[in-house]
Protein backbone atom coordinates (compact mmCIF):
# COMPACT_ATOMS: atom_id res chain seq x y z
CA UNK A 1 0.00 0.00 0.00
CA UNK A 2 2.83 2.41 0.82
CA UNK A 3 4.55 1.60 -2.46
CA UNK A 4 1.36 2.30 -4.40
CA UNK A 5 0.80 5.54 -2.47
CA UNK A 6 4.31 6.69 -3.32
CA UNK A 7 3.84 5.79 -7.00
CA UNK A 8 0.66 7.89 -7.02
CA UNK A 9 2.47 10.96 -5.68
CA UNK A 10 6.16 10.86 -6.67
CA UNK A 11 7.43 12.39 -9.95
CA UNK A 12 7.69 9.58 -12.53
CA UNK A 13 11.28 10.57 -13.34
CA UNK A 14 12.44 10.44 -9.71
CA UNK A 15 14.74 7.81 -8.19
CA UNK A 16 12.16 6.91 -5.53
CA UNK A 17 9.50 6.34 -8.21
CA UNK A 18 11.91 4.01 -10.03
CA UNK A 19 12.70 2.04 -6.84
CA UNK A 20 9.01 1.74 -5.98
CA UNK A 21 8.21 0.49 -9.48
CA UNK A 22 10.93 -2.17 -9.29
CA UNK A 23 9.71 -3.27 -5.84
CA UNK A 24 6.09 -3.45 -7.02
CA UNK A 25 7.16 -5.52 -10.04
CA UNK A 26 9.25 -7.87 -7.85
CA UNK A 27 6.95 -7.68 -4.81
CA UNK A 28 6.50 -11.42 -4.30
CA UNK A 29 10.24 -12.01 -3.98
CA UNK A 30 11.17 -9.04 -1.77
CA UNK A 31 11.30 -11.32 1.28
CA UNK A 32 13.95 -13.44 -0.47
CA UNK A 33 16.24 -10.57 -1.46
CA UNK A 34 19.00 -9.01 0.63
CA UNK A 35 19.45 -5.26 0.62
CA UNK A 36 22.42 -5.75 -1.73
CA UNK A 37 20.31 -7.85 -4.12
CA UNK A 38 17.48 -5.32 -4.15
CA UNK A 39 19.84 -2.38 -4.58
CA UNK A 40 21.37 -4.14 -7.58
CA UNK A 41 17.93 -4.79 -9.12
CA UNK A 42 17.09 -1.10 -8.65
CA UNK A 43 20.53 -0.02 -9.90
CA UNK A 44 21.02 2.18 -6.81
CA UNK A 45 23.38 2.12 -3.85
CA UNK A 46 22.50 0.41 -0.59
CA UNK A 47 22.51 3.81 1.13
CA UNK A 48 19.95 5.13 -1.37
CA UNK A 49 17.79 2.07 -0.83
CA UNK A 50 18.05 2.53 2.96
CA UNK A 51 16.95 6.17 2.56
CA UNK A 52 14.02 4.98 0.45
CA UNK A 53 12.87 2.47 3.09
CA UNK A 54 12.94 5.19 5.75
CA UNK A 55 10.95 7.45 3.41
CA UNK A 56 8.30 4.71 3.35
CA UNK A 57 8.19 4.77 7.15
CA UNK A 58 10.20 1.62 7.92
CA UNK A 59 13.11 1.43 10.36
CA UNK A 60 15.34 -0.30 7.82
CA UNK A 61 15.25 -2.71 4.88
CA UNK A 62 14.69 -5.71 7.19
CA UNK A 63 11.62 -3.98 8.60
CA UNK A 64 10.33 -3.45 5.06
CA UNK A 65 10.96 -7.11 4.18
CA UNK A 66 8.99 -8.25 7.22
CA UNK A 67 6.01 -6.24 5.99
CA UNK A 68 6.25 -7.39 2.37
CA UNK A 69 3.51 -10.00 2.59
CA UNK A 70 1.05 -10.14 -0.33
CA UNK A 71 -2.26 -8.73 0.87
CA UNK A 72 -4.20 -11.83 -0.11
CA UNK A 73 -2.00 -13.96 2.20
CA UNK A 74 -2.80 -11.90 5.29
CA UNK A 75 -5.44 -13.40 7.57
CA UNK A 76 -7.47 -10.20 7.50
CA UNK A 77 -8.01 -10.78 3.77
CA UNK A 78 -9.58 -14.24 4.05
CA UNK A 79 -12.60 -12.58 2.46
CA UNK A 80 -10.47 -10.37 0.24
CA UNK A 81 -10.81 -9.38 -3.37
CA UNK A 82 -9.23 -12.42 -5.03
CA UNK A 83 -10.60 -15.15 -2.77
CA UNK A 84 -14.03 -13.63 -2.38
CA UNK A 85 -14.96 -11.73 -5.54
CA UNK A 86 -12.63 -12.94 -8.28
CA UNK A 87 -13.25 -16.57 -7.31
CA UNK A 88 -16.95 -16.10 -8.16
CA UNK A 89 -16.29 -14.34 -11.45
CA UNK A 90 -13.55 -16.78 -12.49
CA UNK A 91 -16.10 -19.55 -12.26
CA UNK A 92 -18.04 -17.61 -14.92
CA UNK A 93 -20.88 -17.45 -12.45
CA UNK A 94 -21.87 -13.89 -13.31
CA UNK A 95 -25.47 -14.46 -12.21
CA UNK A 96 -24.34 -15.28 -8.66
CA UNK A 97 -22.24 -12.13 -8.59
CA UNK A 98 -25.11 -9.89 -9.68
CA UNK A 99 -27.58 -11.70 -7.43
CA UNK A 100 -25.42 -11.20 -4.35
CA UNK A 101 -25.04 -7.47 -5.01
CA UNK A 102 -28.76 -7.07 -5.61
CA UNK A 103 -29.61 -9.08 -2.50
CA UNK A 104 -27.35 -7.00 -0.26
CA UNK A 105 -28.60 -3.73 -1.73
CA UNK A 106 -32.21 -4.86 -1.27
CA UNK A 107 -31.56 -5.68 2.37
CA UNK A 108 -29.89 -2.31 2.89
CA UNK A 109 -32.96 -0.65 1.43
CA UNK A 110 -35.17 -2.49 3.95
CA UNK A 111 -33.17 -1.86 7.12
CA UNK A 112 -31.04 1.21 6.46
CA UNK A 113 -30.84 3.35 9.59
CA UNK A 114 -32.18 6.65 8.26
CA UNK A 115 -31.87 8.23 11.70
CA UNK A 116 -28.15 7.47 11.69
CA UNK A 117 -27.91 8.90 8.16
CA UNK A 118 -29.45 12.10 9.50
CA UNK A 119 -27.06 12.21 12.47
CA UNK A 120 -24.08 11.93 10.12
CA UNK A 121 -25.47 14.68 7.88
CA UNK A 122 -26.09 17.01 10.83
CA UNK A 123 -22.57 16.36 12.12
CA UNK A 124 -21.18 17.36 8.72
CA UNK A 125 -23.06 20.65 9.07
CA UNK A 126 -21.90 21.16 12.66
CA UNK A 127 -18.19 20.40 12.23
CA UNK A 128 -16.00 22.67 10.14
CA UNK A 129 -13.00 20.32 10.30
CA UNK A 130 -13.87 16.92 8.85
CA UNK A 131 -11.72 14.02 7.67
CA UNK A 132 -12.57 10.58 6.31
CA UNK A 133 -10.29 7.54 6.26
CA UNK A 134 -10.18 3.84 5.43
CA UNK A 135 -7.87 1.20 3.99
CA UNK A 136 -7.75 0.06 0.36
CA UNK A 137 -11.32 -0.09 -1.01
CA UNK A 138 -12.59 1.65 2.12
CA UNK A 139 -10.12 4.49 1.51
CA UNK A 140 -11.50 4.66 -2.04
CA UNK A 141 -14.89 5.30 -0.44
CA UNK A 142 -13.36 8.03 1.71
CA UNK A 143 -11.99 9.69 -1.43
CA UNK A 144 -15.38 9.36 -3.12
CA UNK A 145 -17.03 11.06 -0.13
CA UNK A 146 -14.49 13.88 -0.38
CA UNK A 147 -15.42 14.50 -4.02
CA UNK A 148 -19.16 14.09 -3.50
CA UNK A 149 -19.23 16.58 -0.64
CA UNK A 150 -17.13 19.02 -2.67
CA UNK A 151 -20.04 19.30 -5.12
CA UNK A 152 -21.98 20.76 -2.20
CA UNK A 153 -19.13 23.08 -1.14
CA UNK A 154 -18.18 20.94 1.85
CA UNK A 155 -14.45 20.24 1.85
CA UNK A 156 -13.01 17.38 3.90
CA UNK A 157 -9.55 15.84 4.22
CA UNK A 158 -8.38 12.33 3.42
CA UNK A 159 -5.12 10.57 2.56
CA UNK A 160 -4.08 7.22 1.13
CA UNK A 161 -0.90 7.34 3.22
CA UNK A 162 -1.49 5.38 6.45
CA UNK A 163 1.20 7.42 8.25
CA UNK A 164 -0.54 10.69 7.38
CA UNK A 165 -3.83 9.16 8.48
CA UNK A 166 -2.37 8.23 11.87
CA UNK A 167 -0.73 11.62 12.33
CA UNK A 168 -3.98 13.44 11.52
CA UNK A 169 -6.08 11.27 13.82
CA UNK A 170 -3.67 11.55 16.76
CA UNK A 171 -3.40 15.33 16.52
CA UNK A 172 -7.08 16.04 15.82
CA UNK A 173 -8.83 18.20 18.40
CA UNK A 174 -12.35 18.07 19.82
CA UNK A 175 -13.59 20.32 17.01
CA UNK A 176 -12.82 17.66 14.40
CA UNK A 177 -15.12 15.00 12.98
CA UNK A 178 -13.50 11.85 11.55
CA UNK A 179 -15.59 9.44 9.47
CA UNK A 180 -14.11 5.95 9.17
CA UNK A 181 -15.06 3.49 6.45
CA UNK A 182 -14.29 -0.07 7.57
CA UNK A 183 -16.30 -3.08 6.44
CA UNK A 184 -14.90 -5.36 9.17
CA UNK A 185 -14.29 -2.56 11.66
CA UNK A 186 -10.73 -3.78 12.18
CA UNK A 187 -9.26 -0.51 10.93
CA UNK A 188 -10.40 1.07 14.20
CA UNK A 189 -8.35 -1.16 16.48
CA UNK A 190 -5.74 -3.07 14.46
CA UNK A 191 -2.64 -2.12 12.45
CA UNK A 192 -3.73 -3.95 9.34
CA UNK A 193 -0.60 -3.19 7.32
CA UNK A 194 1.75 -4.64 9.95
CA UNK A 195 2.54 -8.36 10.28
CA UNK A 196 0.33 -9.99 12.90
CA UNK A 197 -2.05 -7.02 12.87
CA UNK A 198 -1.07 -5.66 16.32
CA UNK A 199 -3.49 -3.52 18.26
CA UNK A 200 -3.45 0.15 17.32
CA UNK A 201 -3.87 2.96 19.81
CA UNK A 202 -4.38 5.76 17.27
CA UNK A 203 -8.04 6.28 18.04
CA UNK A 204 -7.68 6.01 21.80
CA UNK A 205 -5.35 9.04 21.74
CA UNK A 206 -7.46 11.36 19.61
CA UNK A 207 -9.84 14.05 20.83
CA UNK A 208 -11.83 13.99 17.61
CA UNK A 209 -15.40 12.78 17.27
CA UNK A 210 -15.28 9.36 15.56
CA UNK A 211 -18.13 8.16 13.35
CA UNK A 212 -17.94 4.78 11.58
CA UNK A 213 -19.55 3.20 8.53
CA UNK A 214 -19.22 -0.57 8.94
CA UNK A 215 -20.80 -4.01 8.69
CA UNK A 216 -19.64 -4.85 12.22
CA UNK A 217 -22.27 -3.87 14.81
CA UNK A 218 -19.76 -4.44 17.65
CA UNK A 219 -17.91 -1.30 16.56
CA UNK A 220 -20.61 0.71 18.33
CA UNK A 221 -19.26 -0.65 21.62
CA UNK A 222 -15.78 0.80 21.18
CA UNK A 223 -15.46 3.63 23.73
CA UNK A 224 -13.98 6.06 21.21
CA UNK A 225 -16.67 5.54 18.52
CA UNK A 226 -19.43 8.09 18.99
CA UNK A 227 -21.80 6.87 16.28
CA UNK A 228 -22.02 4.32 13.49
CA UNK A 229 -24.00 3.33 10.44
CA UNK A 230 -24.12 -0.48 10.32
CA UNK A 231 -24.99 -2.06 6.99
CA UNK A 232 -25.95 -5.71 6.32
CA UNK A 233 -24.18 -8.54 4.52
CA UNK A 234 -26.91 -10.99 3.59
CA UNK A 235 -24.54 -12.86 1.28
CA UNK A 236 -20.97 -14.11 1.61
CA UNK A 237 -19.81 -11.73 -1.13
CA UNK A 238 -18.04 -8.61 0.07
CA UNK A 239 -20.34 -6.04 -1.50
CA UNK A 240 -19.38 -3.12 0.73
CA UNK A 241 -17.87 -1.13 -2.16
CA UNK A 242 -21.39 -0.85 -3.60
CA UNK A 243 -23.11 -0.28 -0.27
CA UNK A 244 -20.70 2.51 0.64
CA UNK A 245 -21.77 4.45 -2.44
CA UNK A 246 -25.46 4.24 -1.57
CA UNK A 247 -24.90 5.20 2.06
CA UNK A 248 -22.72 8.19 1.24
CA UNK A 249 -25.20 9.40 -1.40
CA UNK A 250 -27.90 9.34 1.27
CA UNK A 251 -25.65 11.23 3.69
CA UNK A 252 -24.78 13.89 1.11
CA UNK A 253 -28.45 14.29 0.17
CA UNK A 254 -29.41 14.90 3.81
CA UNK A 255 -26.41 17.20 4.28
CA UNK A 256 -27.68 19.33 1.41
CA UNK A 257 -31.14 19.33 3.00
CA UNK A 258 -29.87 20.57 6.36
CA UNK A 259 -27.62 23.24 4.86
CA UNK A 260 -30.64 24.70 3.10
CA UNK A 261 -32.68 25.01 6.31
Amino acid sequence: MRLLTLLNSAPPDSTFFHIAMVMITDYNIIKKLSIADMAARCNVSKSTLSKFTRELGFDDYHDLKDSAVPAEKRTVFQLGYVQNIMSVLEQNDYDSYFSAIIQDISMLQKIVDTQAIDRFAKALVQYKKVASFGLMFSESAAIDLQYKLAYSSKFIYTSQDDRKQDAYIRSADADTLIIVFSNSGNFLHQQLLRPGHPERDTFTHTKAKIFAITANAAIKDLPYVSDAIVFPHETSLQTHAFLYQIIMDMIVTRYRYYTEQ
